[in-house]
């Protein structure tokens, strides 16, 4: 029997990213680093579905009850993923595959201090979108290409490293908007189980860098939010 790989994941606490940890922890001896910081943007991002967003996740994965890290699971809490102190938990620890999901921008010091490769899990397709928000972006222009989740080895910029693997969302199976993420979610995991449970993969460059976009305000997510099916059926051709 194979011994199980060491991963290391750099995430947030979140329902999300606790569902994830949930799954993942399964198949490999998983050690997590939370990041507490959070970047508040000079404009109103919060939209009212997000809640919903939220107790749809809990009810789904958790049977609404509260998420409980595994008391085995190996934690370290910093404000900064690029604190000191993550580096230091990731040589300690060894990993066979760094995964980063959900957390601010790795500086190119710390990659430096790492020294080996950190595979992030990307909500949208690198090759069209990058940066915040590209499944909201991707909606917003009635645009099936960024309707993705792309795993993808971090570099020096945002969103350009060699691309490991992409998987399709199909937003047919939605009704509502506050039901996006937990597909997402659930394509991040089964793209980790693939990887995870690979004895080898190969390292793609994309062909073409994808349009840098930052957070989305919360005036254009009632936008999409008020029109979501519609913009469905414009996106998939009148499903």
């Amino acid at each position: 029997m194979n011994e199980k790989k060491n991963v290391i994941l750099l995430t947030t606490r979140t329902t999300h990213h606790n569902f994830f940890i949930n799954q993942i922890s399964k198949i490999c001896n998983l050690f997590i680093v939370f990041e507490k910081k959070k970047i508040k943007p000079i404009f109103e991002t919060r939209h009212s579905y997000e809640i919903d967003q939220n107790i749809y996740e809990k009810k789904t994965w958790f049977n609404n009850k509260n998420f409980k890290t595994h008391a085995k699971l190996k934690i370290l809490d910093v404000f900064d993923i690029n604190d000191v102190a993550t580096s230091i938990f990731i040589k300690k620890n060894n990993p066979d595959i760094i995964f980063s999901f959900g957390i601010s921008k790795l500086n190119r010091d710390f990659l430096k201090k790492i020294n080996k490769n950190i595979y992030n899990f990307h909500g949208g397709d690198t090759s069209f979108y990058r940066g915040l928000d590209n499944h909201l972006w991707s909606l917003y222009h009635n645009d099936i290409n960024g309707l993705k989740v792309t795993l993808h080895q971090i570099d020096n910029d945002l969103d350009t490293g060699g691309i490991i693997f992409k998987k399709k969302l199909n937003l047919k199976k939605t009704n509502k908007l506050h039901q996006v993420r937990l597909l997402n979610t659930d394509a991040c995991v089964s793209l980790a189980k693939k990887f995870i449970m690979s004895k080898s993969f190969k390292v793609r460059k994309s062909k073409k860098i994808g349009r840098y976009y930052s957070y989305m305000s919360g005036a254009l997510k009632n936008v999409i939010n008020k029109n979501y099916i519609k913009k469905l059926k414009i996106i998939y051709n009148d499903y």
